[in-house]
């Protein structure tokens, strides 16, 4: 079987092994990717502050122009989990893993489409003013976006390539999601001689539970305890027990809300077993609208076009880089590039929809509508 240069792009990016925190081995092969080639890649400081071995890496064309509007392409260098071992299937129309490890298509795909459009694009005089960021550590709650600053480059709009949706679609509005911890503080005692001189902060955070409704809350609402901890050993009442959790919402005052239904509930429930709450909250990101006024809106309709594609916006339950993106006043879009399946075992990319993806890519920085 013939082998595209972009499929064979995408076939040597999965099996570089480079999970959240870990992205060095991604970071070399970004370099080697676009050694030879007209661009500058600027690695900031985000690995250092995150704990991680690599930063974001900006890569710059020589065809870029200082002080001028810029387009900011983006897809992040790190998987969900390891994908060491992994054994890449082609067949006639997919890639898919062979089942016992992710094939890592979140955000390998993203990344190859985005080192194609660098290899093949970056000195042409066609090509309006843009530049392609590459971030870590997305999959922990997008904390490399976090930490990038992009007002040197005056990029004026952005596009995220990591949806998992089919090319076409784009993702124009997203939740935004609060994170909290409950801290439940008992009293130890000994479980098998004085159990009636403690007060189980086990049993106190299973009763608070209890009394939350968790799932789906609304169409557009979800909350979730995620994880519970405590105890020390089975022969003490357990002293602590600590529960974390989100809830995702297009309305920040609704997570607020519930925020604070949450500890209200929580506090009641500890108080009617003589038990403490200590509970603390944090935005993780916030969500985001575009409008259909919005240039990066229209952008898109028009890439989407101009590839054969019809359009169709979504919204969605999920976070992204094009989320902090937002909330940073830099107006992005998430695009479909088909990782079908993400984060599973069984997930796949149909050789269709990586190709479309990188002509998408190259639509979107046109001169002819890109900022030049």
């Amino acid at each position: 079987m013939q082998v595209s240069p972009l499929t064979a792009l995408f076939l040597d990016a999965v099996a570089v092994d480079a999970p959240s925190l870990q992205e060095s081995p991604m970071g070399a092969f970004v370099r080697r990717a676009l050694t030879g080639t007209p661009v500058q890649i600027v690695e900031d400081n985000a690995g250092k502050s995150i704990g991680g071995t690599c930063g974001n890496l900006i890569c710059i064309p020589a065809t870029y122009i200082p002080g001028r509007p810029a387009v900011g392409l983006f897809a992040h260098l790190d998987t969900p989990g390891t994908t060491a071992g992994v054994r890449p299937m082609l067949t006639e129309d997919r890639i898919t893993s062979d089942g016992s490890t992710i094939l890592g298509v979140d955000n390998r795909a993203g990344v190859s489409v985005l080192l194609d459009l660098l290899r093949n694009h970056a000195g042409s005089s066609g090509m309006g003013n843009f530049i392609v960021v590459f971030s870590v550590a997305e999959e922990l709650g997008m904390l490399g976006a976090k930490q990038l600053d992009l007002s040197p480059y005056n990029v004026q709009m952005g596009f995220v390539f990591d949806c998992s949706k089919r090319p076409g679609t784009f993702i124009q509005s997203a939740v935004g999601c609060s994170l909290y911890t409950a801290l439940f503080r008992g009293r130890a005692s000994h479980a098998g001689v004085a159990p009636e001189k403690g007060i189980s902060a086990i049993h106190v955070a299973a009763k608070a539970l209890s009394r939350i409704p968790m799932g789906r809350l609304a169409p557009q609402m979800t909350s979730n305890a995620g994880t519970i901890t405590g105890g020390t050993a089975t022969n003490v009442v357990a002293e602590r027990c600590s529960i974390e959790g989100e809830v995702r919402s297009f309305d920040p005052r609704a997570i607020e809300d519930h925020l604070g239904f949450l500890e209200r509930t929580f506090r009641s429930v500890a108080e009617e077993h003589g038990a403490r709450l200590e509970m603390q909250t944090a935005v993780d990101f916030a969500p985001f609208v575009i409008s259909e006024e919005a240039g990066v809106f229209s952008r898109t309709v028009e890439a989407m076009h101009g590839v054969g594609l019809d359009p169709h916006p979504i919204e969605y339950l999920g976070g992204s880089d094009a989320n902090t993106l937002n909330a940073k006043g830099i107006p992005t879009a998430n695009l479909g590039i088909g990782a079908q399946n993400p984060h599973g075992n069984d997930e796949f990319i149909l050789l269709e929809d990586l190709r479309k993806t990188a002509e998408i890519a190259a639509w979107l920085v046109r001169k002819d509508g890109a900022h030049a």
